[in-house]
């Protein structure tokens, strides 16, 4: 009986897929993601003691921590330079740099499932590279493979890395490259957690290779946007 019932349930989910528009579609793979992101969290035994509004919220729990320090900044995945912009104006110690990777090009695969926008070459900004009055900014334009390999990190006190990545494949390839100057006290941000298979997948599979830990400073409320640090 309850397996009759099953498969009746199966065949009215395929009718009722047939009439939904994708997008429809979409939001409730989206809202299975954010399932699988809390589910995500709990089993990596990620509690986090502060949850925001705001993105600008969880920056700067960890922006009134490094403020004064000689901080690197790398940010993975500029665009058109948010994210820059307000790190450029937390950081104060004039010594600090602020690096940013970005092909400018658009995502180099489809990120997207079940009618989403996120397709490849979107986030395209046509080459433009932002504009930013501060001579502690510099851009590195190519593909993360193409500009990691030959990058040289400038002295620093304290590492921050914002992962706005969005793919797996990008995630992953910076974690892996970077492994050698990831230590105790390297803040990592995430940038979008709630597709499970991609910046979630890519940071368990580095936590698994290296067997560093990473402990939760602040997230937004949705967990989406996500603040770490190492303890080795």
């Amino acid at each position: 009986m309850l397996k009759a019932l099953l498969r009746f349930f199966k065949h009215a989910l395929t009718h009722l897929g047939a009439a939904l528009p994708e997008k429809a579609l979409h939001g409730l793979q989206m809202a299975l993601n954010y399932m699988k992101l809390g589910r995500w969290m709990r089993t990596q035994g990620f509690r986090f003691p502060r949850r925001f509004q705001h993105r600008e919220q969880v920056f700067e729990t960890v922006a009134s921590l490094v403020r004064d320090r000689q901080v690197l900044y790398l940010e993975f995945g500029v665009f058109k330079g948010a994210s820059m912009r307000w790190w450029s104006q937390a950081l104060k110690n004039p010594a600090s740099r602020l690096h940013g990777f970005d092909s400018f090009e658009g995502l180099p695969e489809d990120y997207d499932e079940m009618g989403g926008k996120y397709v490849k070459g979107w986030f395209s900004t046509g080459g433009a590279i932002p504009q930013i009055d501060d001579d502690r900014v510099r851009f590195f334009k190519g593909w993360f493979d193409q500009t990691l390999p030959g990058y040289t990190p400038p002295e620093h006190d304290t590492l921050v890395i914002n992962l706005d990545a969005d793919l797996y494949s990008s995630t992953i390839y910076v974690l892996r490259a970077l492994r050698g100057h990831i230590r105790p006290g390297t803040y990592i941000y995430f940038d979008d957690m709630s597709r499970p298979d991609h910046e979630p997948r890519a940071f368990e599979e580095f936590m698994a290779e290296t067997g560093l830990k990473l402990r939760p400073l602040a997230a937004d409320v949705t967990l989406n946007n996500a603040f770490f640090v190492c303890e080795g």
